[in-house]
């Protein structure tokens, strides 16, 4: 049984087509009608064992290929949706319980593309879908910084990008028969083929920043021209663009410097973007600019009046329904709040150089330790359970100890972020020489990931080094009770 049937129409989207949009009011029905058939569907069937799938489909808006704009489906058997995409266009299909679980691939009008997910894997069963069997096969990294740790033994930008092209071309070998054979269109291969291209030029990008070769950068960037609807089209164009405009502010560190201080990097790379791009390569490039920042959580003050100047730029984006909510909180963030008679900030903490000096401080407590940071997501997300949290601590005689791995520039940003999810407990941002040791004490040579909690005794001894989140209530309730 199919469950959903959504129709998205995304062909017009920027301010600068609005006069365009408004007057669609006086095209005949028919013509309307018509306008509304360039969609491309997508059909899931369900071939796994779970009773239902919740799945998350991104939209393309006009040449951008927007993971910005998202819609959430559910079914039990199957799913089907129509998106209208007047170039042909990438879109993603995520499981919404398990992100890593995720599948990238191309589309255009007036095609059907059938998959099946397992529960583990989407897959291209049906005949006729061999582009998109062959693109979603290809290697995805996450971000390009961690397929170019594959090449950082050259030091040479030709043999870097020699070695790149190889690669691509050995992706592109499928695609090329495909066109050969008719069976894909040259519209299809020509955005495969920027997307392939996009992403050599930004590998070759982060080669340079992990190896710190402005040579290797600047060659990366020797040829790219930007402002192209083409490269728009691939679906790595905003990590491209960020690392050319970091490249660009490098070349100005000096002057930089003092704004980057402030609080003001995402308002230096949006003033870039504004020098080399315009029409919907500028609004796209803001608006997932900002919204990356966004949803970081760090709040950045800078972040609301970038909200206001784009909204005034661009009051007609279909990109302002996926802003607002984040701009509404952080304006929230910044209100001014009374904190709460149980948060305490510790005091002379200068001294404090390992955990054995810090739980020193607490002998004759048990405690339930939070090692977090500002900038982790998955550390905020766990403050919504602090209440439950408290309550249970409460109950079991365990008092809260938040540790923050913050840097001291950080050190206004880790106060405000503490009021502002009112964590109750004692609180201590961690000095190098602590952190040293919170990382040899996490046992994986060096690393460290968080958020990390901890149960400690009453003689200040870490019982439980890995213990239990507060999102595990039961498992973690369990874990309190094997301290006396």
């Amino acid at each position: 049984m199919i469950s959903h049937l959504f129709v998205y129409d995304t062909a017009s989207y920027s301010n600068s087509n609005m006069k365009r949009v408004l007057s669609y009011a006086l095209i005949p029905v028919f013509l309307l009608i018509a306008a509304c058939t360039r969609n491309a569907e997508v059909i899931v069937k369900n071939t796994g064992n779970n009773p239902e799938m919740v799945l998350r489909h991104s939209i393309p808006v006009g040449h951008a290929n927007s993971v910005l704009i998202q819609d959430t489906l559910s079914g039990t058997s199957g799913l089907r949706f129509k998106i209208a995409v007047k170039h042909p266009a990438f879109i993603s299909l995520q499981d919404v319980g398990s992100p890593t679980k995720i599948v990238y691939f191309p589309v255009e009008s007036g095609k059907t593309y059938k998959l099946d997910f397992d529960g583990s894997a989407f897959s291209f069963e049906e005949p006729g879908q061999d582009a998109q069997r062959f693109y979603s096969a290809i290697p995805r990294y996450g971000h390009p910084q961690m397929e170019a740790l594959s090449y950082t033994e050259d030091t040479d930008p030709v043999l870097i990008r020699a070695k790149l092209d190889s690669v691509r071309a050995l992706q592109m070998d499928p695609f090329d028969s495909l066109l050969k054979a008719r069976k894909i269109s040259p519209e299809m291969f020509n955005l495969i083929a920027a997307d392939r291209e996009c992403n050599v030029l930004s590998v070759m990008a982060q080669v340079g920043v992990l190896l710190r070769s402005e040579e290797i950068q600047a060659a990366a960037f020797e040829n790219f021209s930007p402002d192209s609807d083409r490269m728009l089209s691939a679906l790595g164009y905003f990590d491209l663009m960020e690392a050319y405009a970091s490249r660009k502010l490098m070349e100005r560190r000096e002057e930089i410097m003092p704004l980057v201080r402030a609080g003001k990097t995402n308002t230096l790379l949006i003033n870039e973007y504004k020098k080399v791009l315009t029409g919907e390569r500028l609004e796209s490039a803001f608006a997932y600019q900002w919204r990356f920042a966004a949803i970081q959580k760090r709040y950045e003050k800078e972040l609301i009046p970038l909200y206001e100047e784009f909204k005034q730029t661009y009051p007609y984006s279909p990109y302002l329904s996926a802003m607002k909510g984040y701009y509404e909180e952080i304006c929230a963030f910044h209100v001014p709040k009374n904190l709460s008679d149980e948060i305490q900030f510790m005091t002379d903490t200068e001294g404090i150089s390992t955990m054995d000096d810090l739980l020193s401080r607490f002998t004759g407590k048990k405690l339930y330790v939070d090692v977090w940071a500002t900038w982790c997501g998955p550390c905020k997300e766990e403050f919504a359970n602090e209440k439950s949290l408290h309550e249970l601590l409460e109950s079991k005689g365990y008092e809260m100890l938040y540790l923050s791995v913050d840097k001291e520039e950080a050190d206004v940003q880790w106060r405000d972020m503490v009021a502002y999810y009112q964590l109750r407990g004692h609180h201590i941002r961690a000095g190098e020489a602590l952190i040293n040791d919170l990382q040899r004490l996490y046992g994986a040579n060096g690393a460290m990931a968080i958020p990390w909690n901890m149960i400690v005794d009453t003689h200040g001894s870490i019982v439980q080094l890995h213990a239990p989140r507060p999102s595990d209530p039961v498992a973690l309730s369990t874990a309190l009770d094997t301290v006396d």
